[in-house]
C-alpha cells in the first residue's frame, strides 16, 4: 500500500543502520513489524500475569494430588 508520510530522517536513518536496511521503506516495515511484536507480548504478558509460576514442577506433581 503506498503512503506519503513525513518521517525523522535522522530517526529513519538510524533504525536503517541499526537494522542492515538498504530503504526506508524496509525500515519502517521492521519498525512497524517490532511495535506490534513487543505490544502483542506486552498484551500476552497482562493475560497470563494472574497464572502461577511452577518453580519445581516435579514438587508440584508430586503435591498435586494432595
Amino acid at each position: 500500500m503506498r503512503t506519503v508520510i513525513n518521517l525523522d530522517d535522522d530517526a529513519c536513518t538510524e533504525v536503517m543502520e541499526l537494522l542492515g536496511m538498504r530503504t526506508k521503506t524496509d525500515a519502517v516495515n521492521a519498525a512497524l513489524r517490532d511495535v506490534l511484536r513487543r505490544r502483542r507480548l506486552q498484551l500476552l504478558l497482562k493475560e497470563t500475569e494472574d497464572i502461577p509460576v511452577i518453580a519445581d514442577p516435579e514438587e508440584h506433581y508430586r503435591t498435586a494430588g494432595r
